[in-house]
């Protein structure tokens, strides 16, 4: 019997701290004293059947533990957070109970190793989830429209404010905005990769064309930059003679857009 008492222990201890510490992560808390919230919880597990309580007993008791819990482990200034605290901590433990749920019908195994397994690799998930959530709502909190103009060529991009993007061209010392070969053959459909890797004369159809050094991951590398009429922003401020660099790397899977302005242009 102790050596049940002790699984039981531990993974009541394991699984209270997985959902607390989900509970953080989808609300973005901070969190504070998950372990002795978990200690507690897996404590009141090995008690409660001793209690000998009915299931609307057993119901009001555990309402009642996950606000001492969310006391514990969340610091709240108001009743509203409080209930956001309280409503998304029943959310994820349903969604741990389920999952595990769904394990023990569709398989038929019941186990504290087996119940730790899927406990876990829910947790996994459900990091690997928010991860991908928080990600796209970074880049879509960052990506502006915009439009260039150049000669009679005007093309409308969606386009992402580095903060990381700090090169200037030291040629006009003016901010330099990336962009990928897929806007510049917009732009010029007659300036092949070819004549932009040999440096033909075709490149003299560009504004100001030349080439500068392009620091990435560590490697030196010479991108070409050159002045179009004009880059019109998201709020309506237009640069004129904004500079822009190709870079042959495709950026758009990194960050969703095929422009990556300067750290130093106002969309605000």
């Amino acid at each position: 019997m102790k050596i049940v008492v002790e699984y039981v222990l531990l993974e009541n201890f394991l699984i209270n701290l997985i959902i607390l510490k989900t509970t953080a992560n989808v609300l973005k808390e901070k969190g504070r004293l998950f372990f002795v919230s978990a200690v507690l919880g897996a404590c009141v597990t090995v008690i409660i059947p001793l209690l000998f309580l009915n299931s609307i007993g057993e119901l009001l008791l555990q309402v009642g533990l996950a606000m001492i819990y969310i006391c514990i482990s969340f610091k709240f200034k108001t009743l509203k957070k409080f209930a956001r605290l309280y409503v998304c901590y029943f959310v994820v433990t349903l969604l741990y109970g389920g999952a595990c749920f769904f394990f023990e019908r569709l398989f038929g195994i019941e186990s504290v190793i087996i119940v730790l397994l899927v406990v876990v690799f829910t947790f996994i998930c459900v990091k690997f989830l928010l991860k991908v959530r928080n990600r796209k709502k970074m880049l879509e909190n960052f990506c502006f429209e915009i439009q260039i103009v150049a000669g009679d060529k005007t093309t409308k991009w969606k386009a992402f404010l580095d903060s990381g993007n700090l090169l200037f061209d030291p040629l006009t010392d003016s901010p330099v905005s990336l962009i990928n070969y897929k806007v510049f053959s917009a732009l010029y459909k007659d300036i092949d990769i070819e004549d932009i890797l040999r440096r033909t004369q075709k490149l003299k159809q560009l504004k100001l064309a030349h080439y500068i050094n392009f620091n990435t991951l560590g490697a030196d590398n010479k991108i070409l930059v050159f002045q179009v009429d004009k880059v019109v922003l998201e709020n309506g401020n237009v640069l004129e003679n904004a500079t822009l660099g190709l870079a042959l790397k495709n950026f758009n899977e990194a960050f969703g857009t095929d422009v990556i302005l300067h750290n130093n242009l106002s969309l605000v």
